[in-house]
């Protein structure tokens, strides 16, 4: 297994700077890149505790945040045009909602138990948006928040009570429910204030993903190491989209990256109408687990109609349909 997934880790681009983490900190600086990988490993880290995830460590959820992260850091997502090297940009809406997705979580598996007390660093610079920080007796935690904070600590509650061998489907349920609320609370602010900082398009591309969110937690999505090797690299836009691109018509970009953006943005612009009803037959489809084992051939009938995949459109009428 070492083989498998520790050498494969290894030759991912994130490696030097994951390799180079401390096993433990007394103080997170998570507007430093490194500092938010640090996160990452702390969580991944104190979960396995009990060795369900793995020798390897490799059905561990938070792989496929990492795998995220490197993927925004890579591709500008993370900096302004001013943000110093090395920093995620407080007023990057990535930054923020990946800020609800590591720092948050974080917070929760303090206040459990799980992860002993460290000092998390406040923006460096005056911010659009609110950030949680604090010392490592008291944290200040924007309200807006606080439902997704109560959402992960049931996620970790769960989490350790897991045991090698068990399924681990039902924890990536509440893993989804505890990521939807940490975005749906982020999702607030930028709406508000990005497009102050981001194009209109990138804006849209970030709001869809957000949106997404609610598909993939109804497939109660893989996004351990495993899953994410196989699945999770060269399917996203490495550049930001600027205000002269063209989704779907962006020369620098594959065929299935362009594909990918106008599905995503079409999330955006859907009506909430539109947008429920789409969401109420998907969860439909997904209800069974022979579903979710086809998610990405359903996922691709519902987003990318077309004659290839006339046969899996049927299948997933068949399985909206099954009483």
């Amino acid at each position: 297994m070492i083989d498998t997934y520790a050498s494969r880790l290894s030759q991912l681009d994130f490696y030097p700077d994951w390799s180079a983490l401390p096993d433990h900190q007394q103080r997170i600086d998570p507007f430093l890149y490194s500092g938010r990988l640090s996160v990452y490993k702390a969580l991944i880290d104190a979960m396995n505790a009990g060795g369900a995830f793995g020798a390897d460590n490799e059905m561990n959820i938070f792989w496929g945040y990492v795998f995220q992260l490197a993927w925004q850091w890579r591709s500008g997502r993370l900096t302004l045009r001013t943000t110093p090297p090395g920093h995620i940009d407080s007023n990057s809406m990535w930054g923020y909602a990946n800020y609800a997705l590591s720092v948050i979580p974080l917070i929760a598996a303090i206040e459990i138990g799980m992860i002993p007390p460290v000092e998390i660093a406040a923006p460096p610079e005056r911010s659009a948006v609110e950030y949680a920080h604090g010392d490592r007796h008291t944290y200040i935690v924007p309200s807006i928040f606080g439902d997704a904070v109560q959402q992960w600590k049931h996620f970790f509650d769960a989490a350790r009570q897991l045991k090698p061998g068990d399924d681990v489907e039902p924890l990536r349920f509440l893993q989804w429910e505890a990521h939807h609320q940490s975005l749906l609370a982020a999702e607030v602010a930028m709406l508000k204030v990005g497009t102050n900082f981001h194009s209109r398009d990138e804006m849209d591309f970030l709001i869809g993903w957000v949106r997404m969110v609610d598909f993939l937690g109804a497939a109660a999505w893989r996004t351990d190491l495993a899953y994410m090797l196989e699945h999770g690299i060269g399917v996203l836009p490495e550049r930001p989209i600027t205000s002269a691109d063209t989704p779907g018509r962006i020369k620098d970009m594959s065929p299935e990256v362009n594909a990918n953006l106008i599905s995503i943005i079409g999330l955006t612009k859907q009506s909430k109408l539109r947008f429920g009803f789409n969401l109420f037959l998907w969860k439909r489809a997904m209800r069974t687990a022979q579903a979710r084992a086809e998610v990405l051939p359903m996922l691709d009938a519902t987003f990318n109609p077309s004659p290839r995949n006339a046969a899996e459109r049927r299948k997933l009428l068949r399985y909206i349909l099954k009483p």
